[in-house]
């Protein structure tokens, strides 16, 4: 049975100085410093549970698939695990979107129930991210594929189509019910009013994301999967070069204040990859 919710979603507002936003990504930081104040607004986020053949990645920017793999678990960096669930997406995404290349190119657990302190933060281990946002706006996509194949070859793979995407899904016994994930469908979102350029500091680029700000209409729709466990996995896109389809899929984690706190452990991960079209 379906439980659409209301609560609380972080979104953007702009610095009060009038100043660029930014936010701070070193790697050690428990949550990323930033010189603007979110704000929390109430949302209905709909549950997809038996739904979930209804949202479809070029139409709403995300959609949820079975994981049929045996990696249920956190692995080590370069470990035979992580090649392991490395080759699953890749076959996954290869096999549902057609693509003639997948390419990982990195990937962070999250702990969805008490917050990691400073130490056990890194590039790999996070907590969290509760504001609205995208991973990295459409001017820092190229700069990455350059980043992995080098200039010549980079611009031979960006002649036909390509992407970046993100696959998010719970690992270990216990399904992500505390801090779940949620989605924006693209067509409810208003990009030249909702939409918004944050500088990316902290890291060894220059980069810049989208964060959201709400709709004074209330027209973003919010999407979340009750109860979801790792045999389930949301795919959702930060990026398309081809123009006539949803480009991304705005998200953010949210403390579903619905069911009641727990210390059992709540974890997922999520693998960022660059598709490729011939």
């Amino acid at each position: 049975m379906a439980n659409d919710i209301i609560q609380e979603i972080n979104f953007f507002t702009p610095p009060q100085d009038g100043s660029t936003a930014w936010m701070d990504f070193t790697p050690t930081l428990v949550t990323g410093k930033k010189n603007f104040v979110p704000i929390s607004c109430q949302v209905t986020i709909h549950d997809l549970r038996n739904k979930e053949s209804s949202i479809d990645l070029d139409t709403h920017g995300f959609e949820v698939l079975k994981y049929d793999g045996d990696i249920h678990n956190e692995f080590d960096n370069d470990s035979e695990m992580q090649r392991s669930y490395y080759e699953d997406i890749v076959a996954l995404l290869k096999k549902r979107l057609g693509a003639s290349s997948v390419i990982i190119f990195n990937h962070i657990f999250r702990f969805r129930g008490s917050p990691l302190t400073p130490y056990q933060c890194d590039s790999t281990h996070k907590n969290p991210g509760l504001d609205a946002h995208v991973d990295i706006d459409p001017s820092g996509v190229p700069w990455k594929v350059e980043q992995l194949f080098g200039e010549e070859e980079a611009k031979k793979a960006m002649h036909h189509r390509f992407q970046m995407i993100n696959i998010w899904r719970p690992i270990g016994p216990n399904p992500v019910m505390n801090i779940p994930l949620a989605l924006c469908d693209y067509r409810s979102v208003d990009v030249d009013k909702d939409i918004h350029v944050v500088q990316h500091r902290g890291t060894p680029n220059s980069l810049s994301g989208y964060q959201m700000s709400h709709n004074a209409h209330s027209a973003q729709k919010w999407y979340y999967l009750s109860q979801m466990r790792s045999n389930e996995m949301f795919v959702f896109k930060i990026f398309d070069s081809k123009p006539d389809v949803a480009q991304f899929g705005a998200h953010a984690a949210f403390i579903n204040k619905h069911v009641p706190p727990t210390n059992v452990e709540q974890q997922s991960i999520e693998v960022r990859c660059l598709v490729f079209y011939d």
